[in-house]
């Protein structure tokens, strides 16, 4: 008696049911085999990746970058510690120059009281240095040269002329200001000629 086949068809509702079924059930024995697996090549790995560096002809190069890495990192360590050495010692030596220079100041009355801070470094101070040095050749040569003269000179008589002028009971001489305008140090002269100007007796 002949049996008469007929094909099953499975919608695609049903394959996927038996697709998680079969995955499900084999899930558990499939990672104790992959373990299993992962045991044996860590049991030969080291020895066969050098085989494999050698036949693959990369190992000398492989080699060679290690080499230059570890050179980079030790490098690049030991200029961290000598950065930190130098910071620690710009520090220490500005903290000196602070403190001199900020006695220094007190002492001789420059008008320069903050010097530093914590991040203060050495061409701040230079600046300020030099701009004190700079005040004290101005006030020395000022004495010395005949344009510090000049200029003694132009202060003293502005400040003779201010004090007249604050003087009571004062007279003087007309003096034409069209004229004296014409020449702004005639003027000068004029008013503070002692012959034009005098002070009353009471």
């Amino acid at each position: 008696m002949s049996t008469t086949k007929k094909a099953v068809i499975f919608s695609d509702g049903k394959i996927k049911r038996f697709e998680k079924i079969v995955k499900q059930q084999t899930e558990e024995k499939k990672a104790e085999l992959n373990r299993a697996l992962d045991n044996k090549v860590d049991e030969v790995f080291d020895k066969k990746f050098q085989q494999f560096l050698k036949e693959f002809k990369v190992k000398k190069e492989l080699e060679d970058l290690k080499k230059a890495s570890d050179q980079l990192d030790t490098f690049e360590r030991q200029l961290e510690e000598k950065k930190r050495t130098l910071k620690d010692a710009v520090k220490l030596h500005a903290k000196k120059v602070e403190t001199i220079c900020e006695r220094q100041a007190k002492i001789n009355g420059h008008s320069i009281y903050h010097w530093g801070g914590y991040d203060t470094d050495y061409n701040d101070y230079k600046s300020k240095l030099e701009n004190i040095c700079r005040e004290e050749l101005t006030k020395q040569l000022r004495k010395s040269t005949k344009e510090g003269q000049e200029l003694d000179k132009i202060d003293n008589k502005v400040n003779n002329l201010l004090m007249t002028l604050s003087y009571p009971n004062l007279v003087a001489e007309e003096v034409d200001l069209n004229k004296a305008l014409e020449d702004g140090s005639s003027m000068l002269s004029i008013a503070l000629n002692p012959n034009t100007l005098k002070q009353i007796s009471n």
